[in-house]
């Protein structure tokens, strides 16, 4: 046997277990965005939109258990990928996945520019520096995949850790000053002049849903988890449910410690930690703001590449992108991923792309919903670690929810989902081709 070939052993070592992979699904959610969220939601409705906040987080956890069931029949790398092929066959998984995989490299670049920003608001000796840093994170954070699982894994942990640091001790502190900052919820709704209460709710809701989005991540990189039937769901829950409560304070605090005075500042946590804590405060949330989004493509550098191998995996993709290097790292995939969120950095094009890639999101959450039902058909005497209850009806509101937030965001989104369906389509029967003709 090769010396330099990790062992059976070795590589179950150095995959995530429950608690590590609780750990990768909250920091695939909790991003930079939630420092700045409570200006941007507050906006439409006051105080109100902390009850729309809880209405999404009900919404998401909603999408989430269909991920949670359906991730209990498979123990491998794709997520929605993966059931949408097992229940409603090649083509249908391929162009999930396919459209998979290229909403995620386009969002990993757009995180990678993020990261830039946030690094020169920190330390703004570095004005000038974008491109360089966000291509430098990308090379730094491929190097590192490619070493291996074990060294990404433990910089992604620590990461999340670090960064769940100011957000605990922000949402500790909130729970002790809500009670002093009541008078900052009155009224609770609080219109914007000239819009209505239906439309403010949607606009919020909307804006909010972008906060929670990322907790599929953890079905698509369920290979690289320790028993996955069984930890995928579990983890999918856990990490939900410890973000939706750790935004209910944040948002519930900045409230109590600012009230109206949250539309005068970029800053929102910040501001509202320095009243509770001091200027020390400031400092905690946006180092914390950086770790957040570092952590964010630490855990998107994991899961991009083998998005890609996946599909490659299942002989819907040439061979060569799921191969795997001698650290068990998906070499080729790792390169393409990379290759291309660089050159979308270099061409600046990738924000449009970036802001589609939250909405494409739906597309993986509708056929995951639907393959719940399906899968139940296929396999009715499969074991599942969680079964989502009351039959088709939460499978059913959550396509419909889905639907709603892309019409309600923008009806055109429909059109551009139209045309990606048509690339992957093609790409398909080209694949089909040419593996009848090599066969």
């Amino acid at each position: 046997m090769d010396s330099n070939k990790m062992t059976k052993e070795e590589r179950e070592e150095a995959k995530f277990s429950l608690s590590g992979a609780t750990l990768y699904g909250i920091n695939a959610v909790i991003g930079s965005g939630i420092f700045l969220l409570p200006r941007a939601i507050y906006k439409g409705l006051g105080p109100a939109s902390i009850a729309v906040m809880f209405g999404t987080a009900i919404l998401t956890i909603m999408l989430a258990v269909c991920f949670a069931e359906v991730a209990g029949y498979f123990g491998k790398n794709g997520g929605a990928f993966q059931y949408s092929k097992r229940a409603f066959g090649d083509f249908i998984g391929f162009n999930v996945g396919f459209l998979g995989w290229a909403v995620t490299i386009f969002a990993w670049a757009a995180m990678a520019a993020g990261f830039s920003r946030m690094f020169i608001i920190t330390f703004p000796a570095f004005e000038g520096w974008h491109i360089p840093l966000s291509v430098g994170l990308i090379i730094l954070l491929s190097l590192m995949n490619i070493a291996g699982l074990k060294t990404s894994k433990i910089f992604t942990i620590t990461a999340t850790i670090a960064k769940l640091i100011p957000i605990v001790a922000f949402s500790a502190c909130a729970l002790f000053f809500i009670k002093n900052g009541l008078p900052n919820f009155t009224p609770f709704v609080q219109l914007e002049p000239g819009t209505n209460l239906l439309g403010a709710i949607s606009n919020t809701a909307v804006y909010i849903f972008y906060g929670f989005i990322g907790f599929e991540t953890l079905s698509i990189v369920a290979g690289e988890m320790r028993d996955p039937e069984k930890n995928v769901p579990r983890a999918i829950l856990g990490s939900i449910s410890v973000v939706s409560v750790l935004y209910m304070l944040i948002i519930g605090g900045t409230i109590a410690m600012l009230g109206s005075q949250i539309m005068m500042t970029n800053a929102p946590v910040q501001d509202a930690f320095v009243k509770m804590i001091g200027p020390a405060g400031a400092w905690m949330v946006s180092i914390g703001a950086l770790i957040s989004i570092t952590g964010l493509n630490m855990g998107e550098s994991i899961m991009v590449p083998r998005y890609g191998a996946a599909i490659a995996d299942e002989g819907l993709l040439p061979a060569v992108i799921a191969k795997q290097n001698k650290n068990g790292a998906p070499l080729v995939a790792i390169l393409i991923s990379s290759a291309i969120a660089i050159v979308l950095l270099l061409t600046g094009s990738f924000e449009k792309l970036a802001e589609l890639s939250v909405i494409f999101r739906f597309f993986q959450y509708i056929p995951t919903a639907l393959a719940v039902i399906k899968m139940r058909k296929l396999e009715p005497n499969t074991q599942v670690a969680f079964r989502v209850p009351f039959g088709p009806l939460i499978p059913i509101i959550a396509v419909i929810i889905s639907l709603l937030m892309i019409w309600g965001e923008n009806p055109m989104y429909f059109v551009y989902g139209l045309i990606g369906v048509i690339i992957s389509t093609t790409v398909y029967f080209i694949m089909k081709v040419l593996n009848k003709k090599f066969a």
